[in-house]
């Protein structure tokens, strides 16, 4: 029973870290039966394989499962390691097409009253190739306790990525020694146990707002890619100072029979004019901007710019870094692809707004811009990540956290259906998870402040509710 417990709990940790699944893995929960040497966490597939133990010559030995890691569950458990340094390992494999980021955890044993190899190292090969390589940082030493030989979260080499078949994991003596020193003798016993295998998805990013001007007509204002409510959203020429919007009209853009949305009036609009789009996303983290720019023509406009980001309700624009721009009379010259928007803008509540603004009053020339200088946009793109898949809440409005700023403890109210929750950074990274009991009280880790995403979940791990919380 302690073993499904804990089984469980490796689940629900990899789960409630964002788009981290388990991929697969072994507990040994029984020690007799057709499929106690196969995983018993994972995907369906990779439920289907099992554990063994080799040799380089292609040999295979028995298996037996004995005593593991707590009482009354069970280790994988086999001998004759005589003369097995770099030549007798435990093995396993996995599938998992479209994922990433790999990492193995196990914990290993060897002897009792009949030691086995002390000394191991963890490698992978992929299907296919006819060499084992080594997994940095893999190194084991065992000892007659389940706390010594413990490997946690290793990350397999990014050539393990989006395998297109089998990935194999060996765990592989380095030396003939035993845990004593001495040479391993054919009774030596080494045990292995809690092996698990989690990995991330290859997430593509969502198309959430976006400007081609295909049309040239004053429709084209408005975004023409992305979600429903955000294709209602305009794009504008403004100037903060003045309080003003200035005029866009449709030239020939970048490719024929295509238009840019173009404006004139930047003459001494230093910081303070610019083009202006805005989106909602309270899903989604991890926004990039991409788009073009041109200046003039006949007409020079502005040389010098840089994207700013502003979430509703601040009064500060704030730079994103690396999106400084110098213009041309081209479309190749000031092109931003995919710059990542900070992660203060993940999970936003309201809008985000995004601006390309004038760093200089220095047209493309080098001369002052003048009033009838022109700029130019197009292909303008907002993507974003969902790391959960959903996109819409349930029971949104009648959920409640307070209060809001919080210290020490949160209150949860409306928490019908609502299973378990997770405490995150607006970056993604797990700070605190667990179940909600019914008082709908939690108490907040000592190490949580600032801002961070809470999102609770229902059992079947489908979002009721998702919200920033300031922990101070």
């Amino acid at each position: 029973m302690k073993k499904q417990v804990l089984a469980f709990m490796m689940i629900c940790l990899t789960t409630f870290v964002f788009g981290q699944e388990v991929v697969t893995g072994w507990t040994f929960p029984v020690n007799s039966g057709p499929d106690s040497l196969n995983a018993n966490l994972g995907t369906e597939q990779n439920m289907g394989y099992d554990i063994r133990k080799e040799d380089a010559a292609g040999g295979e030995d028995n298996i037996t499962l004995t005593n593991g890691t707590v009482e009354n569950d069970y280790a994988a458990t086999a001998i004759n390691w005589e003369n097995c340094a770099d030549n007798k390992f435990w093995s396993i494999k996995f599938k998992m097409p479209g994922y990433k980021s790999f990492k193995v955890s196990s914990k290993q044993r060897s002897g009792g009253n009949n030691p086995g190899p002390r000394d191991w190292k963890v490698q992978y090969q992929l299907s296919g190739q006819e060499v084992w390589t080594d997994i940095p940082n893999g190194t084991i030493t065992c000892a007659n306790d389940w706390e010594t030989g413990v490997l946690n979260n290793l990350p397999l080499p990014a050539e393990c990525n989006n395998p297109a078949s089998s990935v194999y994991i060996r765990w592989i003596p380095t030396s003939n020694l035993d845990i004593n020193g001495n040479e391993v003798v054919a009774e030596g016993i080494s045990k292995i146990d809690d092996i698990l295998v989690t990995g991330l998805p290859i997430i593509v990013a969502d198309t959430l707002s976006g400007w081609t001007f295909p049309t040239g007509t004053e429709t084209d204002l408005n975004a023409n890619l992305g979600t429903e409510q955000n294709m209602g959203y305009d794009i504008r020429m403004e100037d903060d100072l003045a309080g003003t919007q200035g005029t866009i009209y449709f030239t020939n853009g970048q490719v024929e029979n295509d238009f840019a949305a173009t404006a004139e009036g930047w003459n001494a609009g230093v910081e303070h004019k610019f083009w202006s789009i805005k989106f909602k996303a309270p899903y989604h983290r991890d926004f990039r901007v991409s788009s073009k720019q041109r200046s003039g023509d006949n007409k020079p406009g502005p040389r010098d710019w840089k994207l700013q980001y502003q979430l509703s309700g601040q009064d500060v624009w704030t730079d994103i870094p690396g999106g400084e721009l110098t213009c041309a009379n081209d479309w190749t010259t000031a092109v931003i692809e995919d710059l990542m928007v900070p992660a203060e803008a993940n999970y936003p509540e309201s809008s985000v707004y995004i601006r390309w603004v004038m760093t200089s009053n220095t047209s493309i020339t080098g001369e002052d811009v003048l009033v009838d200088g022109v700029s130019k946009i197009d292909d303008i793109l907002i993507t974003g990540v969902s790391p959960t898949g959903v996109r819409e809440p349930i029971n949104f409005s009648e959920f409640t956290i307070y209060p809001n700023p919080a210290t020490g403890k949160i209150h949860l109210q409306n928490i019908t259906n609502c299973s378990r929750y997770s405490i995150t950074s607006l970056d993604g990274k797990l700070l605190q998870n667990g179940k909600i009991t019914s008082n709908g009280e939690i108490s907040l880790e000592s190490t949580i402040s600032g801002m961070v995403l809470f999102t609770a979940f229902d059992e079947n791990g489908q979002v009721i509710h998702s919200q920033k919380v300031f922990v101070y």
